[in-house]
């Protein structure tokens, strides 16, 4: 765009004719030559800057008839001022005006009143003793100054007695109303006057009189020599743990002091109680002596000395035995109703050991007590378990509780296992799940019991704390073979060609390590039972464990 702004402008006769260099003024009609001179004529003009208050414009054209450029200035405009007014009213020292603005920033000034002049407000300050009075006279502009003074006045006292004492003369204060004060009148001390305490001499400290006078001062003297003790003799027998000695007490100040002493006795009826090692803590005994009620420990036990965690010496095969429950037996009229198992087959086929389910959150297994029985008697070693629900630590807690009164007044040569493979406690978490495992093991341990933990890879490697659990706890580890023999329908005791699977099996120096037992399938078949059996490899001699430290139900070695 040539043009900032394009305002269209029709000549007038106002504006008159622009001639051209060949002049021809006055020729009327329209000029068919150009190069013949004439008055210029544009049809329109183009505003090029628009006119301010200011400023002039610019507008350009060419002529009709030529076609030259043409040029023409645009007058300024009349300043507008902004409507109404700006009025600027008049103050004490100023005067008031009518301020007129145009948009350009030009202004200009009417109307002028003259300043109104100051109007006080007075306020008076009355004289005082030392300061003179005066008025101030104060403007609403801000504008003050002090006048009127009037003299100050001379003080008026009031007079305060203050009597001598002993040690300080009496004088009297006089005070004026605005604070000043001097003292005068002064008269001397009167010297102490003196009351008399008498304080006896005592066994050890010597008699005295105090000289007290009225204002507080006070001294001693007339001193008199301890007049000595006058005991009375007790004698204090010797205890357990405590020396005797002759107790002297003077009847006259009550002073104490002990003879010589004589030996301590030794505890004769002190009893002893056994604290077996748990997950929590190292086992120790506690002695406590009924004479004297002290107790001190002794004999103690490292849990890690017992519990040597999951992992065995060596990959020998201790004993193979099975783990039972109700659903290994036949029935009668109902579940509760169950048949006693062959043991003696049992053994003669091979059976060294089972574990035993004791029963569970839901209550007692209905085959435990007859199969610990019948097991025992048919010489097997025997070891119990506990399938677990909770999902609490104080609802295991009671799970432990339920459990050690169903083993009561029994002896296992095996571990007592917490079973934890329930798929609705899953979702509880590691930590709570080891939680949980941990406060029923440590419970059971308390008490006596060689409590172990029976899982399978998912829960020990997945859910639970792993390490934890391996360096802590003895394992009953689920983890089965691939398949069976051709043209077996199930595993047989003597079938032993199988992998050791740990689920650490991958990891350099670990694979060939062993959990304490490993129940290796749950289809074993033993001729002329009717349902298959959990079997399983024990890689640890337990029963000397129980026998050493007395677990299970075996004798205290307290």
């Amino acid at each position: 765009m040539r043009f900032k702004y394009i305002l269209p402008i029709l000549l007038t006769a106002s504006l008159g004719g622009l001639l051209c260099g060949c002049d021809r003024a006055g020729t009327d009609g329209p000029i068919t030559d150009p190069t013949t001179p004439h008055t210029h004529a544009a049809a329109a003009w183009e505003t090029v800057t628009l006119p301010t208050c200011t400023e002039e414009g610019y507008a350009v054209g060419s002529c009709v008839t030529c076609g030259e450029d043409m040029e023409m200035t645009l007058p300024t405009l009349a300043h507008s001022y902004a409507e109404p007014p700006t009025v600027i009213p008049p103050t004490c020292t100023e005067a008031g005006y009518t301020l007129h603005t145009c948009a350009c920033g030009h202004t200009y000034r009417s109307d002028e009143t003259s300043p109104v002049g100051h109007t006080y407000q007075e306020t008076v300050t009355a004289p005082t003793c030392e300061a003179a009075g005066y008025t101030t006279y104060t403007c609403s502009c801000g504008f003050s100054y002090d006048g009127n003074y009037i003299p100050s006045t001379d003080h008026t006292y009031s007079e305060t007695v203050t009597p001598p004492t002993c040690e300080k003369k009496g004088y009297t204060t006089y005070t004026c109303d605005c604070g000043f004060s001097y003292h005068g009148d002064f008269t001397p001390s009167t010297g102490h006057t003196y009351t008399e305490t008498v304080t006896p001499p005592t066994c050890e400290e010597e008699g005295f009189t105090t000289y007290t006078c009225d204002c507080g001062f006070v001294y001693t003297g007339s001193r008199v020599t301890p007049l000595g003790h006058s005991f009375d003799e007790t004698v204090i027998l010797p205890t357990c743990t405590e020396a005797g000695y002759t107790h002297y007490l003077c009847v006259a100040c009550g002073y104490e002091q002990e003879g010589d002493p004589t030996p301590p006795t030794a505890h004769a009826n002190s009893t002893s109680r056994r604290f077996y090692p748990t997950v929590d803590r190292d086992g120790y005994t506690l002695h406590s002596c009924p004479d004297c009620g002290q107790t001190y420990e002794d004999g103690y036990i490292s849990y890690h000395e017992i519990y040597a965690g999951a992992y065995v010496d060596g990959t020998e095969i201790f004993m193979q035995g099975i783990d039972t429950s109700k659903w290994n037996h036949d029935y009668g009229v109902s579940l509760e109703d169950v048949k006693p198992l062959d043991w003696a087959t049992l053994k003669a086929a091979g059976v060294d050991f089972v574990i035993l389910k004791a029963g569970s959150t839901l209550g007692i297994d209905p085959a435990f007590e007859l199969d610990y029985r019948d097991a025992k008697a048919a010489g097997l070693q025997v070891g119990a378990y506990f399938y677990a629900y909770s999902t609490t630590v104080e609802d295991t807690l009671a799970d432990a509780e339920l459990l050690l009164s169903w083993l009561e007044g029994k002896q296992f040569e095996l571990p007592i296992y917490i079973d934890m493979e329930e798929t609705s406690m899953m979702a509880l978490g590691g930590a709570h799940l080891t939680e949980l495992c941990r406060a029923f093991v440590n419970r059971l341990q308390e008490e006596g019991y060689y409590a172990a933990l029976y899982t399978n890879t998912e829960w020990l490697y997945n859910l639970l704390d792993t390490e934890w659990v391996k360096a802590n706890l003895d394992i009953w580890y689920a983890r089965y073979t691939t398949a069976l023999p051709e043209g077996q329908e199930h595993f047989a005791l003597d079938d032993r060609d199988f992998a050791w699977k740990d689920g650490t099996a991958y990891k350099p120096g670990e694979t060939d390590r062993r959990f304490g037992l490993w129940q290796y399938t749950d289809n074993g078949g033993v001729e002329g039972f009717r349902y298959p059996f959990d079997f399983n490899f024990a890689f640890k001699d337990y029963k000397p464990i129980m026998e050493k430290w007395g677990l299970n139900g075996f004798p205290s070695v307290v």
